[in-house]
């Protein structure tokens, strides 16, 4: 799990929390939205609004009558890159995210943002049991022209007043000049964002305030719809910092493997007979006998040392794919950590990610075709050194 939580704030003490100072030209006379459709809906992809929707700010955004977006311009597409400076001065950048991600963007400005704290609170609570999912909150100002801090912070006059006011308290990451804002294009807050591990925005949502009887659940039921969904089309990814929720050090116990691999079945098996057999984790799909991953132990059995597929559905650095991906077709800088393994007609090549651990090995099978296809994937996790 990302932590400590991140929150990096825009909100303003205003009754309707759109973004400020992105009306069109001097000339402009705003629309007046006349649906009775709440632009309250999880959405994950951007659907043609309801009739009556008007573009009530001059942004081009089809708004409710509470002028609440029906659309968000970057669902589907990559999360833009960006860093943060925390309270406490650590940086925080959203390269780190590498599972899926609850993004929630808002402002102490803001009342539809203030009456969503108590459910956002309770969100981050319920995220932090799970160990697929991060939760990551940011706060910005309503635009560049209302930064300073009697805007950014209304009547609280600083974050830790508003925390302290609210009865809860999140470490938190300021965008002090909106430039945040505007590379989130945020046109609505609170926003909810959903991003998968690959960095796209699965999901788009506003106020959980106005949503119904119980909505952290149903935000969360529709955060595991989704996650199932996206799931089940790409299947699991591993690379050099990790496959799943094996990043780092791991023990090599059942209760770790089961939460490392979440909506997998876990089986504690053998490999090898006699003296040679050695204890190993198989993490299959549910209702599968075969095993999508194998995880195996170190030299103490304490902790995992390596991670391996076979399987085609995972797909490692680059989109390539065991049985699909031949030698061939690595990139150049992909060869440097590439060396031979046998002689003759067994000449096998592995490629290593780094020196050190963690790292991802690959392994392509020797074939007559001169280039031979990836045979498995392997993914070593740092292990402790033995005690002298």
């Amino acid at each position: 799990m990302l932590r400590p939580l991140v929150t990096l704030s825009v909100c303003f003490l205003i009754a309707a929390c759109g973004a400020a100072g992105l009306f069109g030209p001097e000339d402009y006379t705003p629309a007046e939205a006349t649906t009775t459709v709440e632009a309250t809906a999880f959405l994950t992809e951007n659907a043609p609004p309801p009739d009556g929707a008007a573009d009530s700010k001059g942004d081009g955004i089809l708004r409710d009558a509470n002028n609440r977006p029906f659309s968000y311009a970057l669902l589907g597409k990559k999360l833009p890159e960006f860093s943060a400076t925390m309270a406490d001065g650590a940086v925080f950048e959203s390269a780190a995210l590498n599972r899926w991600t609850v993004i929630d963007i808002w402002g102490a400005w803001c009342s539809d943002c203030l009456a969503d704290g108590p459910y956002v609170a309770a969100l981050e609570r319920a995220i932090a049991q799970d160990p697929d999912l991060d939760f990551v909150s940011i706060h910005v100002p309503a635009s560049k022209a209302r930064a300073t801090p009697e805007e950014m912070f209304g009547k609280y006059g600083s974050l830790e007043a508003y925390f302290e006011a609210a009865g809860y308290l999140v470490p938190t990451a300021l965008d002090t000049d909106g430039s945040l804002r505007e590379t989130l294009t945020i046109s609505w807050t609170p926003t909810y964002l959903l991003v998968s591990p690959d960095g796209v925005v699965r999901g788009f949502r506003t106020d959980l305030s106005v949503a119904g009887s119980e909505p952290v659940k149903d935000f969360l039921r529709d955060v595991a719809r989704v996650k199932k969904t996206v799931g089940n089309a790409q299947g699991p990814m591993m690379g050099p910092a990790g496959v799943l929720g094996i990043t780092g050090t791991t023990p090599f116990t059942l209760a770790a493997i089961e939460a490392a691999f979440p909506g997998h079945t876990v089986v504690s098996t053998t490999e090898g007979e006699g003296a040679t057999a050695q204890p190993v984790f198989q993490v299959r799909t549910p209702g599968t006998e075969t095993p999508r991953f194998i995880v195996e132990a170190d030299w103490s059995r304490g902790f995992v040392s390596r991670v391996r597929t076979n399987d085609p559905t995972v797909e490692g650095p680059n989109g390539i794919r065991v049985g699909s991906t031949r030698y061939s077709d690595l990139r150049q800088e992909e060869l440097a950590g590439c060396g031979s393994l046998g002689a003759g007609e067994d000449l096998s090549i592995s490629c290593k990610t780094s020196v050190d651990a963690p790292y991802l090995l690959l392994y392509f099978r020797s074939d007559k075709t001169g280039a031979p296809p990836l045979a498995q994937m392997s993914f070593h996790p740092p292990v402790p050194s033995p005690s002298p």
